[in-house]
């Protein structure tokens, strides 16, 4: 620390934090008689509710879903015979961060409106502009602001005096069951919940006995805007024993799925990685027309996707050595835990439920009846489909391994804190290095001149590093027009609304008039009187099911967002983009000449290109689920109402096909708006580093032997502690 003048800040940091947390972990794992302490880690979307609902609920939905990924919090989950809940709010100081940033975006929003006012005014009242003249740049505003502006809006929604919760707890006791505790819970976790937005994170004790020996950490998603609930789910992580990491198996450990690895899960000593591919159901209802059978396909469909998953992880592990000269403790890891678990939590709660199903679960249940001719899904094939037996299995595996993981997770905390300090280490040494011998040459000019040598080779070969931009924008456009357009060809079967025949009993009257004379009265003997009589006939007529029309809608809202969300996440694998980012500076200079310093535009390079980052499209259309539903009010209609039924719901397909296009058309401008961003300050931000690194000899050449001695007691201290790592 009385360093920091010349060390990197960030890097103490990161070592300061370190030392805090393995603190906390190392006193954890000493805990005598605990529980085996098991994390349920993936990204938003990756059904992590559902699958804690099947494994710990059997099926019933006891676990409320995440409201957005700004909103979900970090949920503990362990045992008690009396259900009880403790809610963590944010602190004053976290919660001030949060408002920092928020009335920031407030402020950029406010600005750009009225510059687009402005910009719209001058053109409407006919004003010749001069040339070039744009329209304002929407703002781009990080994740982590995106998100503390949510979270503000929500508490300026809900009145809530925030200042009476922020640094404390709320207890919530119940004397009644698991449900009415989860019920209790909502106003503090549901997704229009009052306290829902300051809520950092959550524990419950639920009267279950397979939570008897265990204690679950249902993580928010790894990629969680904010910060401080980030940093509290890798506080959490860094106390478990065991990880369950959900990634949908159609695009199984995907590029976000990695990057969200390598940020939680290393150095935390975590050596029992269980893999689960989830929603297999959604693989098989994409992947069934190349099989003849069920038979077939889920013994293929499970290879494939095995395949598919050693590929990536292979690829992973490639390009791991590569840049660091042999495998990360995280990939060996990984290839020790392949083949991964592939499970369907939807049709493990079909198997269980019988007749009693929901509209979305009937849906999904009348999709699978349908894949093959003759084949009707049976509760045992459903079992078979989850794969549920896998992963209790597994989950039993685990539990009678308890001695020996948690025997061995000292050590295994031990190794990874070292292995993690050890980096850190190792990123100073070579910063203060470059430095030390910048200063014994000692010439300012001659350092000034290479450093101009460098910017101007930087600058002349700007068209090579354009063309790595160049290419990754032409990448995300193709992505996005290709998704484009495969979300307006499934619009076309979510416009056509289908007839059935059916038959129905109707009752008829008929009537006839018979004479009805009384004996004794000659005036009646010719009067007549009318009998009706009631019979049936069956009757065909035509009808279109509503439900069903308004199910289409619904699931095509939600496939056509996870849709984008997958399609932007993989437009671009940035951490290949980085990598051809460097390749090209790289090939500006020539690394054998022996006056060059390769040091001298390494760290700097490095340093530019970790800074790049890419956002990802996730649409909210939530809303579109209510409004439809009230388009309708009726199950079944018929005659003319039909053709009504198809003008109507083709009607809502065109305003959700303008709403997506729309939605679409922003993100990928937002993308593509970033991409130029990052060009535009990529070089400049190089050659800055260049120049704080002259501007730095400058003012150690003014103290010389300090300065020298500093970086000497620097590189003493470090190979130091080095030695005692690895002794």
């Amino acid at each position: 620390e009385p360093y920091t003048r010349v060390i990197d800040e960030k890097i103490l940091g990161d070592i300061s934090l370190l030392r805090d947390t393995f603190e906390t972990d190392i006193e954890n794992a000493k805990q005598e008689n605990r529980v085996l302490r098991i994390g349920i880690v993936g990204q938003i979307k990756r059904g992590k509710s559902s699958f804690l609902n099947s494994l710990l609920f059997d099926g019933k939905s006891v676990l409320p879903k995440a409201a957005t990924p700004m909103t979900a919090a970090l949920t503990k989950i362990s045992y008690s015979e009396q259900p009880s809940a403790t809610v963590e709010f944010y602190s004053k100081k976290e919660w001030a961060k949060v408002l920092e940033q928020a009335h920031k975006v407030e402020q950029d929003e406010k600005t750009y409106q009225e510059q687009l006012n402005e910009f719209q005014a001058s053109k409407a009242s006919g004003f010749k502009r001069q040339r070039g003249v744009r329209p304002p740049q929407k703002p781009n505003h990080p994740e982590e602001s995106k998100a503390c502006f949510e979270l503000y809006r929500m508490v300026q929604r809900s009145g809530l005096n925030v200042d009476e919760y922020l640094d404390k707890e709320e207890v919530i006791q119940s004397t009644g069951s698991n449900e009415t505790l989860i019920s209790d819970l909502t106003p503090f976790v549901g997704a229009e919940g009052k306290f829902t937005p300051i809520v950092k994170s959550s524990s419950l004790a639920l009267n279950l006995t397979g939570l008897k020996d265990i204690e679950v950490v249902d993580t928010p998603g790894m990629n969680d805007p904010i910060v401080s609930r980030g940093r509290r789910t890798q506080e959490f992580l860094g106390q478990c024993d065991v990880i369950f990491l959900l990634s949908y198996c159609g695009q199984f450990l995907d590029n976000q799925d990695m990057s969200l690895l390598a940020q939680s899960i290393p150095n935390k000593g975590i050596e029992e990685i269980i893999l689960i591919g989830s929603l297999f159901d959604s693989a098989l209802l994409d992947e069934y027309s190349n099989y003849d059978s069920i038979q077939q396909a889920l013994p293929s469909l499970t290879a494939s996707l095995n395949d598919q998953a050693q590929s990536e992880v292979n690829a992973v592990c490639r390009q791991d050595e590569l840049n660091n000269g042999g495998q990360s403790h995280l990939m060996q890891t990984l290839q020790n835990a392949l083949p991964p678990i592939f499970i369907s939590s939807r049709c493990y709660d079909l198997a269980r439920k019988g007749d009693d199903l929901s509209e979305e679960e009937q849906h999904t249940l009348n999709r699978l009846n349908q894949m093959f001719d003759g084949f009707t899904f049976t509760p045992q094939i459903l079992e078979a489909v989850a794969n549920f037996k896998k992963v209790h299995s597994k989950l039993d595996s685990v539990r009678e391994n308890k001695d020996k993981i948690m025997s061995e997770r000292l050590d295994n905390l031990l190794k990874g804190a070292e292995r993690d300090l050890s980096q850190k280490l190792t990123a100073i040494a070579d910063d203060i290095a470059h430095k030390r011998n910048n200063l014994e040459k000692g010439d300012l000019v001659e350092a000034q001149k290479k450093q101009e040598e460098l910017a101007e080779r930087i600058n002349a070969g700007k068209s090579q590093v354009s063309m790595v931009f160049d290419k990754y924008r032409v990448q995300i456009e193709k992505t996005l027009h290709k998704v484009e357009q495969g979300i307006k060809q499934d619009s076309l079967s979510v416009k056509r609304v289908n007839s059935h025949t059916g038959s129905r009993e109707e009752s008829y009257t008929t009537s006839r008039e018979v004479y009805d004379p009384e004996l004794f009265s000659p005036s009646t003997w010719f009067s007549k009187k009318t009998v009706s009589s009631t019979s049936y006939r069956t009757v065909n007529y035509t009808y279109a099911n509503v439900q069903d029309a308004v199910q289409k809608l619904e699931d095509f809202v939600v496939e056509t967002s996870d849709r984008l969300y997958q399609s932007s996440s993989q437009a671009i694998n940035i951490n290949q983009f980085r990598e051809d980012i460097k390749q090209a500076v790289r090939g500006l200079f020539d690394f054998s000449d022996p006056d060059f310093d390769p040091e001298m535009i390494l760290l700097p390079l490095s340093n530019s290109v970790d800074r790049i980052t890419i956002p990802t499209i996730s649409l909210d259309l939530e809303h579109h689920i209510n409004s439809i539903r009230q388009q309708f009010s009726v199950n079944e209609v018929e005659g003319d109402e039909i053709q009504q039924l198809r003008t109507e719901q083709a009607r809502v397909v065109s305003l959700l096909l303008t709403e997506i296009t729309q939605e679409v058309n922003k993100c990928g401008s937002e993308m593509l708006g970033k991409i130029s961003r990052e060009e535009q300050q990529f070089l400049p931000t190089l050659i800055a580093d260049l120049e704080n690194s002259v501007e730095q000899l400058r003012v150690d050449l003014a103290n010389k032997e300090k300065a020298l001695k500093e970086y000497s007691d620097i590189l003493y201290m470090v190979e130091k502690d080095k030695r005692q790592l690895n002794s």
